[in-house]
């Protein structure tokens, strides 16, 4: 991915090793385990920019999380079990009421799969609380997203630790 020049981009590292049971019956990781793999790498990078849990931004401002409007993932190498990958995220693009969110997989060099998360956020909606709605983006948290704003400062990215997702176990044995 080329970020665009000028004020840099902050981005997050997401570590995660790869667990057999994330993988199909050809030993290859399930293609849907990068979607999720990708929006936990999202909702780490806003608590990297020191935007606290969604819980609290609900009840200190009413802001539920940031739903995906539209994701697009684009599979370019496999993963099997086992193995260390990093998850690189960040926003390429910041509009009224959505942000675009850019994740590169990568096995060391190889990079694995590209996607693109449209998304928005989200408070209930007062007219009728099962429900929610789009708000403008809070300048705030987009402050807090952006960078320093100094052209390849190099010093942007913030790194998380490897995580590995809980196995299920069966129960009583």
């Amino acid at each position: 991915m080329t970020l665009p020049s000028g004020p840099c981009h902050r981005r997050h590292i997401h570590r995660h090793r790869i667990t057999f049971s994330e993988c199909d019956p050809a030993k290859i990781v399930f293609f849907a385990n990068y979607l999720v793999w990708f929006d936990t790498a999202s909702r780490e990078f806003f608590v990297a920019c020191g935007i606290p849990s969604w819980h609290v931004t609900e009840e200190e401002r009413g802001i539920i999380g940031t739903p995906v409007l539209d994701v697009q993932c684009k599979f370019l190498n496999s993963a099997t079990y086992g193995e260390d990958i990093e998850i690189e995220t960040t926003v390429e693009q910041w509009n009224n009421k959505t942000f675009v969110m850019h994740h590169t997989a990568r096995r060391g060099d190889t990079v694995l799969a590209e996607g693109r998360e449209v998304r928005l956020f989200a408070v209930r909606d007062p007219d009728n609380p099962k429900r929610i709605k789009s708000i403008p983006v809070p300048e705030d948290i987009k402050s807090a997203c952006v960078g320093c704003r100094q052209a390849a400062c190099g010093v942007c990215v913030t790194e998380g630790a490897v995580t590995e997702l809980p196995v299920a176990t069966a129960r009583g044995a």
